[in-house]
């Protein structure tokens, strides 16, 4: 028993590991994923990265190529896309029963979730225009947003579509400048706030839906042969 639990908190910690490289940015869209070099990197056996890659299959961000077993999932304009229509669907419906039945304790972590956002910056040190410390509140911050929801499977679908997400977004051009954007995506973040802690359930819902969507919009998806395509026209 022993035994077991120690390959299985194994596999969880290099699934999180992995996960991490990829959201980050260190691993890219459609790079392979082969176990030499993860092993070496992780330090662990065969048996353990493959249950850890299947679990990042199932989360979306990895999946099997034929014979040449994993690879970080390409990037696709008509994939995005889909992926967003989906989240159009969904979330503001998860969002509205948050609103709907959220406790003052989910209130709380809504501020306070929205609060770490805004004192994240945006930009990492090195000057780049990407954070991985910023892309994890400002999922954190998402999550809460729906964690009022009493629906059981609402946080494992939404965890893979705001993943998937994730990625597209660390690796998408902007078609607007970054301070427009942000500035934009700051207003938003707070109207959703103040729709949350207001109990405006129908407001909430569609402030949602158009911040998912205009997101989106602003996306330039660049494919695995550098191909540009903008995410409003799929």
């Amino acid at each position: 028993m022993a035994k077991a639990k120690s390959a299985g908190s194994r596999a969880d910690m290099v699934t999180a590991a992995i996960r991490a490289d990829i959201l980050d940015g260190h691993l890219a869209p459609g790079q392979r994923l082969t176990f030499p070099e993860l092993g070496a990197r992780h330090g662990v056996s065969v048996g353990v990265l493959r249950e850890a890659l299947a679990r990042l299959v199932e989360q979306g961000i990895v999946k099997t190529v034929s014979n040449l077993g994993f690879s970080v999932i390409p990037l696709s304009a008509r994939d995005f896309a889909e992926l967003t229509q989906v989240r159009t669907l969904i979330e503001p419906q998860f969002f509205r029963q948050s609103v709907l039945a959220g406790s003052m304790r989910w209130e709380s972590e809504v501020v306070a979730a929205h609060h770490l956002l805004q004192r994240t910056p945006y930009f990492a040190e090195d000057g780049s225009s990407f954070s991985p410390a910023w892309n994890t509140v400002h999922t954190d911050f998402h999550m809460t947003l729906l964690s009022g929801c009493t629906n059981v499977y609402m946080h494992d679908g939404t965890a893979r579509l705001r993943d998937v997400s994730a990625l597209y977004r660390r690796w998408s051009p902007l078609r607007s400048p970054v301070d427009e954007v942000l500035e934009r995506g700051a207003l938003e973040h707070r109207a959703l706030v103040d729709a949350a802690l207001a109990h405006d359930a129908d407001r909430a819902e569609q402030l949602l839906r158009e911040h998912i969507q205009r997101a989106a919009d602003e996306m330039v998806i660049v494919t695995e042969s550098g191909e540009q395509r903008s995410a409003a026209h799929g």
